[in-house]
């Protein structure tokens, strides 16, 4: 009996809730965008590649969401000497911060999530001067490490619930023991929101 009445007033205040919220105002927000990353480890380039990103987020106040991200972000470098090959999974979950203007929004985010690298290193030797390089070693790539994001951009609203935006987004390794794994990844894109 006890457990009826208390799973009543619980359903009755989030009914309520749910009435007072004002409906004119969206809460949820998907997004996507593509973008060119540029990666790096703890020496230098390993690659660019385009990167996509997709999302889902909840308004928490005018100015605050909560939301999750997934990106894949490729990278491939292919020099005289060696090849880079590979690609970036990264999972993850931020706060972001948009302006309340009417038409162009500035928005920002800081996060963290997973890197899940998974990639091939391809060295490559000379042995006839006459003759291309051979590959000579071959080190597979598989890391899952933790790490932090963060973006700035503009927010263009088209619409109540469309709008386009552009955006800079970074990513840093927290982890930073392992030389080989990318470190840093920059990468400007454009992307669509839509709120309901």
């Amino acid at each position: 009996m006890r457990l009826w009445i208390i799973g009543s007033l619980l359903m009755t205040l989030l009914v309520g809730e749910a009435l007072a919220q004002d409906r004119s105002t969206p809460r949820w927000i998907a997004f996507g965008d593509i973008a060119y990353a540029r990666t790096w480890d703890d020496e230098g380039l390993l690659g660019r590649g385009a990167g996509l990103t997709a999302g889902v987020g909840y308004r928490l106040t005018s100015r605050l969401h909560v939301q999750v991200l997934i990106q894949r972000i490729p990278y491939h470098r292919d020099i005289e000497y060696l090849n880079f090959d590979g690609r970036i999974l990264f999972t993850g979950l931020e706060a972001a911060f948009q302006s309340t203007k009417p038409k162009v929004r500035p928005i920002a985010s800081v996060g963290v999530g997973v890197f899940n690298d998974d990639g091939v290193w391809i060295q490559k030797s000379i042995f006839n001067p006459l003759l291309p390089r051979v590959v000579t070693a071959t080190s597979n790539r598989k890391y899952n490490l933790p790490a932090m994001t963060a973006s700035g951009g503009v927010d263009v609203r088209l619409s109540d619930r469309a709008s386009i935006r552009t955006t800079v987004r970074f990513h840093g390794l927290l982890n930073t023991g392992d030389d080989a794994a990318p470190h840093t990844i920059i990468q400007p894109g454009i992307g669509f929101a839509w709120r309901w």
